[in-house]
């Protein structure tokens, strides 16, 4: 298997005019789903967050949240809520990317040879359940609570048994530590959802890290800042496979403000993660390889963050037109791992929400960026062109593995050129910003493949077989 996958994109098969319509940036469009503001305290939940926190009790479990989902004092990517601090981690298995910081344990550092901290053998009472993981014991009202609110997931084992301790109004109730929360007893709203309440250890917690109380201050809500389509009804199943298995590792990615996007990072483009073999462009030709087609991720993903006004650190343009992208030159972003790569940085005021959808019927791949806008604007001007050179002699290629007789035309010829496409961002304070994206392609000949018991008509090139 290669160990160097290319990640490049499969060019049209039909040869069409170059038409170059400029696109805009996308107007920000109803707050979807996907995406909660809550005014109390001028921040947003999100995505993957916004899914476990509704699953798991929402504002009632982990009340308000503090700030948006940053990278933290500690490196990690977490958001800080009243009463937790939930971290987000894209490298984890689907189903485990969302985990509650363990506020609980850390909290009560030190405590250990308290009493009611030490470790049981079995419950002193049988009435009660015992944990062997913590050696502890729970029962009663808290017992109930932690079952019906998120268990395990949201508030992991109990680490102490009830006892009375002080509250932050400094009253005494009645206690219990988890690894992830601590519940507070109030017999004055028995029979109500409030008779177990949780302790406020996210704003605890967030005392300790100065990057996040930074990161306190009231944004704005979510919205759409930009998107991008590409359409792919012409592609092979392989191609198909690999563009709808790279735009699901994409999907639901999430930027925090400040951090550095890279496409090639995203994760294994192999076969053992459902990558196929397709074609792709390897030094000028169309080549059978591992991750072909994926350049048509890596561009529309590309256009979308462009239209979103947000700052591109790399980008490689093709070798040769590929009508494949709506025939707007010079707006492509090719990957080549580990080479070459597409990156951008979230220079907006809060994370960015990755969102890629592939219709499959309709034969078209779409990109959404979400996130707090500032007022940026973008507008294009362009394309302008200039030094066209037309394709060169056709070229024929021996394919054994395709039936005796067959030929098939994988490229229709197109020209070379060098092409500039400028974005102009405009602020909310009127001041601009001009990028201009640089393009040289290539010209590109007829290109064939032939099964055994093909003669090549005369005046082609004919190149060495495949592999």
């Amino acid at each position: 298997m290669r160990r160097a996958l290319l990640l490049l994109a499969l060019a049209a098969l039909l040869i069409t005019t170059v038409v170059s319509p400029a696109p805009t940036a996308a107007a920000p469009a109803a707050q979807p789903t996907a995406f909660a503001y809550f005014p109390e305290t001028g921040h947003n939940v999100g995505w993957l967050v916004k899914a476990f926190f509704d699953v798991n009790g929402g504002v009632a479990t982990f009340g308000f949240p503090l700030t948006e989902l940053i990278v933290g004092a500690d490196g990690r990517q977490v958001q800080y809520f009243e009463r937790a601090r939930l971290e987000y981690n894209a490298a984890a298995p689907a189903g485990q990317r969302i985990v509650v910081t363990r506020a609980g344990a850390i909290i009560t550092e030190g405590r250990q040879a308290e009493p009611p901290f030490q470790w049981l053998a079995a419950s002193p009472e049988p009435g009660r359940d015992f944990f062997p993981e913590s050696g502890h014991t729970l029962g009663g009202a808290f017992r109930w609570a932690w079952q019906t609110r998120g268990g395990l997931n949201a508030f992991g084992f109990p680490i102490s048994e009830e006892f009375y301790e002080p509250a932050a109004d400094g009253a005494q109730y009645l206690v219990q530590y988890f690894e992830r929360a601590r519940f507070e007893y109030h017999p004055d709203k028995a029979g109500t959802p409030d008779e177990v309440q949780l302790a406020p250890l996210g704003r605890q917690l967030i005392e300790r890290d100065p990057v996040a109380l930074a990161a306190m201050a009231p944004v704005a809500a979510i919205s759409l800042l930009g998107e991008a389509s590409t359409g792919f009804s012409s592609s092979s199943r392989e191609r198909v496979t690999n563009i709808s298995r790279a735009t699901a590792m994409a999907n639901g990615y999430v930027v925090p403000s400040g951090a550095e996007f890279s496409f090639v990072a995203l994760g294994d483009f192999s076969e053992a993660n459902g990558f196929v073999d397709g074609y792709a462009i390897v030094g000028g030709r169309l080549e059978r390889v591992i991750g072909g087609g994926l350049c048509q991720v890596s561009t529309t993903l590309f256009r979308a963050v462009s239209n979103a006004g947000l700052q591109v650190t790399r980008r490689v343009g093709h070798s040769h037109i590929v009508n494949f992208y709506e025939n707007i030159l010079g707006f492509d972003a090719t990957v080549f791992t580990p080479s070459v790569d597409f990156r951008w940085r979230n220079d907006s005021p809060g994370p960015v929400y990755i969102v890629g959808i592939t219709d499959v019927a309709a034969g078209r791949l779409t990109f959404q960026v979400y996130g707090s806008s500032d007022g940026r604007r973008v507008r294009y001007e362009g394309p302008f062109t200039q030094n066209w050179t037309k394709p060169g002699t056709p070229v024929w290629q021996l394919d054994r593995s395709m039936p005796r007789g067959a030929v098939r035309q994988l490229v229709h010829g197109r020209s070379g050129v060098d092409v500039s496409y400028t974005r102009i961002i405009t602020r909310a304070n009127g001041t601009t910003q001009r990028n201009t994206y640089l393009t040289k392609y290539t010209p590109w000949e007829d290109f064939y493949v032939y099964g055994p018991g093909v003669t090549p008509p005369a005046g082609v090139r004919v190149i060495a077989p495949r592999n």
